[in-house]
C-alpha cells in the first residue's frame, strides 16, 4: 500500500510512518489467520483506512497507528467515521 496520494497531506517522513504502520499491521494480521484473497484485499483497504483516518486527526506515530488498526480490525475500538479526502 502506498500513501503517496496523499502527499498534499502528509510530509515525506509521515508519509513513511503510515507506509511502516500499514506494512507492520499487515504483517500481523496476516500471520495470525488463513485469509482468500478476497478477504485479505478487504482487509488491506480497512487497514488503510483506519491508518490513514488516524493520521487525519493527528497521529503520525507507526508504533501507534499500527496499534490502533489491529485493534480496530480485532473488534477492540470501533471506527465511527470514513476517511476524509481532505484530511
Amino acid at each position: 500500500m502506498t500513501f503517496r496520494q496523499y502527499g498534499a497531506f502528509f510530509q515525506p517522513d509521515e508519509l513513511n510512518a503510515l507506509t511502516s504502520a500499514y506494512d507492520a499491521a499487515w504483517q500481523e494480521m496476516s500471520a495470525t489467520s488463513a485469509l482468500t484473497s478476497a478477504q485479505a484485499s478487504v482487509l488491506k483497504s480497512k487497514l488503510a483506512q483506519i491508518i490513514l483516518a488516524s493520521a487525519c486527526t493527528g497521529g503520525r506515530d507507526k508504533e501507534r497507528l499500527r496499534q490502533i488498526a489491529v485493534r480496530a480490525i480485532s473488534g477492540d475500538a470501533l471506527i465511527k467515521e470514513p476517511v476524509s479526502e481532505n484530511c
